[in-house]
C-alpha cells in the first residue's frame, strides 16, 4: 500500500509540480480551487479540469485583470490547443521555465531534455496525451519568461539549504504519514471505485487524476511552499516580472505556471499588489471519459 501511494506521490509531482526544463471581486476565507474533477450527474468522473482563475485590483484601474493559468505539464491535445487561442487575448502571458535566459524553446533535440522533461515525456507516452513544451507556442511576441535559471535556482536552494536528497526524503515520511492517516487503504478505494466507473480505457489516468487534486500533498514534499525555493521563489521571480509588466502599461496579464504553484501565487498577488479574486474559468486538461461529447 505504501508503494503505491509513493508511486503517485512521484508520478503527481513530476506531472503537476516539477518544471519544464531544458540541460468577483470579493473577499472570502474560502480557499480558491485550482483544479478538480468534473463529474455527471451519477458522479462518473468526465474530465480532469484546471483553473484559469482572475483578479482585479481592489480599488483604483478597473481595466487591469491578471489571471493564473493553472498549467500540467502533459494534456490532451485539445487542451493545449484551447490555451493556445486563449493566450492571443492577453498583453502579456508570463511563462514558468527552468532555463538561461534567451533558451531556444523550439530546440526539440531529446538529449536537451532534463531527468523531470524524460519523465514528463515518458508518462505522456504511457497515458496517450501530448507534452506542453511540444503544443505550447512559446515564439508568440506576448510570451515573457517569468522563471529562475537552473543557477540561480541552484543558489537559492544552497542558501535554503535544499536539495533534491531531502525532497526525496520528504517524500518518503509522507507516504508513511498517509499510511498512517488512512491504514487500511479506504482512500485507494475510493479511487479503484473512481476507476471502475470511469472509461475503461482510462483507469489508470482516471486514478492519477484524483490524486492530483490534492494539492496538499505538495506541501508535505517541500515544506512551507512560500520559502521553498522550487514553489516560493520562483513564485516571486514571476511576481516581479508581472509588477514590471504593470508598469509599463499591460492591462490584461496572464501568469502560466503548473498548478502547485497557484495557492502560494494567489497569496502573493493579495499580499503584494492588493488584487482580489474575480472569478474563475475551468478547462478540460484530461478528457476522462471518452463515451460521452464534451
Amino acid at each position: 500500500m505504501i508503494a503505491i501511494r509513493n508511486n503517485l506521490l512521484l508520478i503527481c509531482l513530476a506531472l503537476a509540480l516539477l518544471p519544464v526544463a531544458i540541460s468577483h471581486a470579493q473577499e472570502t476565507e474560502q480557499k480558491t480551487e485550482f483544479v478538480r474533477i468534473a463529474e455527471d450527474e451519477q458522479e462518473r468522473p468526465l474530465a480532469l479540469q484546471l483553473a484559469i482563475a482572475s483578479y482585479v485590483p481592489r480599488a483604483g484601474d478597473r481595466g487591469v485583470q491578471v489571471d493564473l493559468v493553472s498549467a500540467i505539464h502533459i494534456g490532451d491535445k485539445e487542451y493545449y490547443d484551447d490555451l493556445n487561442s486563449r493566450f492571443k487575448a492577453y498583453d502579456a502571458m508570463l511563462y514558468e521555465l527552468i532555463a538561461p535566459k534567451d533558451t531556444d524553446i523550439s530546440d526539440r533535440d531529446p538529449e536537451n531534455r532534463s531527468v523531470i522533461s524524460s519523465t514528463q515525456v515518458a508518462m505522456k507516452n504511457l497515458l496517450a496525451l501530448s507534452f506542453q513544451l511540444d503544443e505550447i507556442n512559446y515564439g508568440v511576441s506576448n510570451f515573457v519568461h517569468a522563471d529562475l535559471s537552473p543557477t540561480e535556482l541552484s543558489d537559492s536552494m544552497d542558501e535554503r539549504g535544499e536539495s533534491l536528497y531531502i525532497y526525496f526524503w520528504r517524500l518518503f515520511y509522507a507516504s508513511f504519514d498517509q499510511y498512517a492517516k488512512d491504514p487500511i487503504g479506504l482512500q485507494n478505494m475510493s479511487l479503484f471505485s473512481a476507476m471502475l466507473s470511469a472509461d475503461s480505457d482510462n483507469a489508470f489516468k482516471t486514478m492519477l487524476a484524483y490524486e492530483m487534486t490534492d494539492l496538499e500533498k505538495t506541501s508535505e514534499i517541500l515544506g512551507d511552499d512560500s520559502q521553498s525555493s522550487v514553489i516560493g521563489a520562483r513564485n516571486q521571480r514571476a511576481i516581479d516580472v508581472l509588477k514590471n509588466r504593470l508598469e509599463s502599461g499591460d492591462r490584461r496579464i496572464g501568469i502560466f505556471y503548473g498548478v502547485a504553484h497557484m495557492p502560494d501565487m494567489e497569496e502573493r498577488l493579495l499580499e503584494q499588489l492588493d488584487l482580489v479574486y474575480l472569478d474563475t474559468t475551468w478547462v478540460d486538461a484530461w478528457r476522462l471519459d471518452t463515451r460521452v461529447d464534451r
